[in-house]
């Protein structure tokens, strides 16, 4: 796109943004936050210098603000910073007082600044940190020897440590900005370079174009030794970038992104404003992804593919990740929230909008069914008394940062695709177009959404949404029917699930229903009421409540039904076969029937084949072998395992066949692992044969395999196989290769392998910000006790790798590998001594997720031993002893 165009979409942009605020539910004024609403700032000009030395940064900028009420005082956002000098433009000075617990600096000046629009100087000082908040370095190796980069991670208040600033999403401003960098630095921001200039002693000067009006949150610096490969797509320039040697891995991601800006461009009615669009690679440091706009980072292992060493896992993550991350450039940065309650405007849209595209660019990698894994991680939180509203109050910076949690992702994904089969495509895109267009480089509340959803559908979205986002939770839909006049009545009562949880608040829904007969089309209805009845054709068919899997409620069937259902679960559509498998695991655990129901319908999967059914299972029995840890009866489950995973092994082979669905791959990897974990004796000698192989032939070994076979090489390693697999880990120079031999490493039942791993992640050979989910990776592959201790002994060291984002989740997450109610009180104690206020919300998760699991486990264990014996013949190594004691 050319210049005058980008500008004149500018102008465009914030014309309409002028126009709709009469439409709009957000009001400026009205809008959360900590800092005044009585200066707005307009445009920053912001020139930084980093010393790598010392890692600090030398920093100067003009604001231009708006006051709109005379005002001695002006407060921005600034933290680990020092303000040195403030003035406005008629060289009136400020007294400066910073208080680095509010996370602001306080400019008081003599005489009040009058109404109107005038220029505030600072100069500051500040901090690079090895964590992913703010300005960050990022060390690597590249083969030759350790390289520095630096980059930015501001989401959700991190600009404030970069930059004195408002930092709250409802302050948009312009952002021009200049860095001065080592000479062979490149340097990459939200916009393209405008000028470049030599400084002298090895610096020279880089100058950006002024971004669109956007959130303080969005702005993004990266700069190094770095490459990029370049295209154009719609008129937008392209371009991933990565450090030197790297770019040819980014090739994948170029091409996925070409598909992706037209598909976004058409859907959303609004056309990619900005001239270019870069991706951006980083070696270790960085975790995740952001949607910067203009300038999306990534951690490397999130973009780059390699046809020769990654997997189609990785392929389809890549794929998924960018889609998610362009969704963004819209839903989030064009249109942005108005404050942190409404996060889930862009995570859960954007979340949705990625599987959606992904999807219907693969349609063989069968993500939509896939995605039921993603919903059912949400469900499981939902159902417990910790759970929230997908949109739910935020005072702080703190609660800002826990809001990123599964709630606001994966139950925003899972709602809004409910939302959009009840609207039906169609009307769903239009509104979405009209949303866009009326609030385009402005902010929004959920209203809006609503509003424009409303207004294209002719449907009442608002109150059936409502029932979604602003109450926690979500119901159970219990089913029974009779016969009456050759016609099947189906009556349905809603009621809220639960976990552990019999006196939550009792809740109504409106409830998008599609019922159906087993083989028949679904009927949609909205259910609105406490009970209903419905027809379902003739008396002898069998009845599927959630047809298509769509929508976020569990399904409770009454004994009849369900046992037609278990009888015919092989000619049910998959969607089905999940939502069953799901809803039938989830009343296990809540106590509303009992575990042999669930393991009898896995008993009579048969020859079924896909992923999306198998991948719930293997959850499944992953979770049961965690609770008969330790327990005699541990053996019978996992022979049972054994007994239904290795015949679907044998059906796919180790090897992929011509012409088999691109799926199978990841089926084969997640069956061959979990046998490696439920000690498969012909698995293991074959993974180990085939890891030799690969030591003398590295292409012998399927990347799609390579993963798992690393697995369960690391999981049953000795002294040597371990050292191997390190001097691997320490030679990979992507970010995707050191975390599979690390991962492996992080997966050894040997106790003194275990430790051994433990103190790897106190060094520097590991990176930094992922180290202490080694950590919690060795607690979770069966030394629970054995981490906690290590973990307590050198908490400082490994909480100070970690930025505020996962600092406050680390010890709950390490702590969930127990399933002992007591380590709850232990983890609730803990936390009262030695973890901060704000990370008390993640505390009291981690330990109501213990105490399910505890209670799970006291509950079903003696009836998990009971079938065993009763109702799976193949358990024979272990029979005598687990049917003789019981299991206990």
């Amino acid at each position: 796109m050319k210049r005058n165009s980008w500008l004149a979409a500018v102008v465009l942009g914030l014309a309409l943004s002028q126009t709709v605020q009469a439409e709009s539910s957000f009001v400026f004024d009205k809008t959360p936050g900590q800092l005044p609403k009585t200066v707005i700032p307009l445009a920053y000009t912001i020139t930084i210098t980093p010393d790598l030395k010392t890692f600090s940064t030398q920093g100067r900028e003009t604001i231009e603000i708006e006051v709109k009420t005379p005002t001695a005082t002006l407060v921005v956002n600034t933290l680990d910073m020092t303000v040195s000098t403030a003035q406005l433009e008629d060289d009136q000075p400020a007294q400066i007082r910073t208080d680095n617990k509010q996370q602001t600096t306080t400019l008081t000046f003599a005489q009040p600044i009058p109404v109107g629009v005038h220029r505030l100087q600072l100069a500051f000082q500040g901090k690079i940190g090895p964590q992913p908040q703010g300005l960050f370095y990022d060390k690597y190796d590249d083969g030759q020897g350790q390289k520095v980069l630096l980059g930015t991670q501001m989401e959700a208040t991190d600009a404030r440590r970069m930059f004195p600033n408002w930092d709250e999403p409802v302050y948009r401003s312009t952002f021009q900005l200049t860095v001065n960098v080592p000479e062979n630095f490149m340097a990459v921001s939200n916009t393209p370079i405008t000028a470049e200039k030599p400084l002298g002693q090895g610096l020279k000067q880089v100058s950006f174009e002024r971004t669109p009006k956007m959130a303080s949150y969005l702005v993004v610096l990266v700069a190094g030794e770095l490459e990029a490969l370049e295209d154009e797509a719609a008129g937008v320039k392209l371009r991933v970038v990565t450090t030197k040697g790297k770019k040819e891995k980014g090739r994948y991601a170029l091409e996925s992104l070409k598909k992706i800006l037209p598909y976004y461009n058409d859907y959303f009615g609004v056309k990619y404003p900005l001239p270019k669009l870069d991706m951006i690679a980083l070696p270790g440091g960085f975790p995740g992804a952001m949607e910067n706009w203009g300038g999306i980072t990534y951690n490397e292992r999130r973009l780059l593919f390699d046809p020769k060493n990654s997997s189609l896992f990785t392929k389809q993550g890549v794929f998924q990740v960018i889609a998610h991350e362009v969704a963004h450039q819209w839903f989030g940065d064009l249109v942005t929230m108005a404050w942190w309650d409404n996060l889930w405007l862009n995570e859960g849209f954007a979340s949705w909008m990625g599987t959606k595209a992904s999807d219907h660019f693969n349609p063989d990698w069968q993500l939509w069914l896939r995605a039921n894994q993603s919903k059912e991680t949400a469900m499981a939180s939902d159902a417990r008394r910790t759970t929230h509203p997908i949109q739910q109050p935020i005072n702080n910076p703190a609660e800002a940062a826990s809001a990123f949690d599964e709630i606001t992702y994966r139950k925003g994904q899972a709602v809004i695709r409910m939302l959009e089969g009840y609207l039906g495509e169609d009307p769903f895109r239009e509104g979405i177009r009209h949303y866009m267009a009326a609030h385009a480089y402005s902010n929004t509340t959920t209203a809006d959404l609503w509003t424009a959803l409303q207004a294209t559908s002719g449907k009442p979205v608002q109150a059936v949404a409502a029932t979604w986002t602003e109450q926690p939770g979500f119901p159970v839909v219990k089913v029974a029917a009779n016969c009456l006049n050759q016609t099947q009545q189906v009556q349905l009562q809603q009621e809220r699930f639960t976990l552990r949880d019999p006196n939550a608040k009792a809740q109504l829904w409106q409830i998008p229903l599609a019922l159906a007969q087993t083989q028949g089309e679904p009927t949609q209805t909205l259910m609105t009421t406490p009970t209903a009845v419905l027809e379902a054709g003739t008396c002898q068919g069998g009845i599927l409540l959630n047809a298509g899997n769509t929508g976020y409620y569990r399904v409770q069937y009454e004994p009849t039904l369900f046992k037609k259902l278990g009888q015919d679960i092989q000619q049910l559509p998959v969607a089905n076969r999940v939502s069953l498998l799901s809803d039938t695991w989830a009343l296990v655990e809540s106590g509303r029937v009992r575990a042999n129901n669930y393991l009898s319908l896995v008993k009579s999967l048969g020859n079924d084949t896909n992923l999306a059914v198998w991948e719930q299972v293997v959850d499944s029995l992953e979770t049961l072998d965690t609770l008969r840890e330790g327990k005699p009866s541990q053996a019978g489950l996992r022979a049972f395992g054994r007994s239904v995973l290795h015949p679907l092994l044998t059906r796919l082979g180790w090897e992929a066949k011509s012409g088999e669905e691109p799926t199978t791959s990841i089926l084969r990897a997640d069956a061959l692992a979990l046998l490696g974990t439920f000690g498969d004796k012909a698995v293991i000698a074959e993974s180990r044969k085939r890891f030799q192989k690969f030591l003398k032939n590295p292409s012998s070994l399927d990347p799609n395999l390579r993963p798992s076979v690393l697995e369960v090489v690391g999981r049953y390693s000795d002294q040597k196989t371990y050292d191997t697999l390190r001097a691997l880990g320490r030679k990979a120079l992507t970010t995707e290769e050191k975390q599979l031999y690390y991962g492996a490493l992080a997966m050894a039942r040997d106790p003194k392998l275990a430790r051994q791993t433990l103190a790897l992640t106190l060094t520097d050979e590991l990176t930094s910000s992922l180290a202490p989910s080694y950590v919690t990776q060795v607690a979770q592959s069966g030394h629970p006790q054995l981490a906690w201790d290590f973990a307590k002994a050198n908490m400082a060291q490994l909480e100070g790798k970690l930025a505020d984002f996962n600092r406050f989740r680390f010890v709950p997450t390490l702590m969930t590998a127990f399933t002992d109610a007591k380590r709850a009180e232990e983890l609730e104690a803990y936390a009262k001594t030695h973890l901060p206020p704000e990370a008390q919300r993640e505390v009291a998760k981690g330990a109501e997720r213990i105490r399910s699991r505890a209670e799970l486990k006291t509950r079903e264990g003696n009836n998990i031993d009971t079938w065993l014996c009763n109702e799976s013949p193949q358990v024979v190594g272990s029979k005598v002893q687990l049917c003789v004691t019981g299991g206990q």
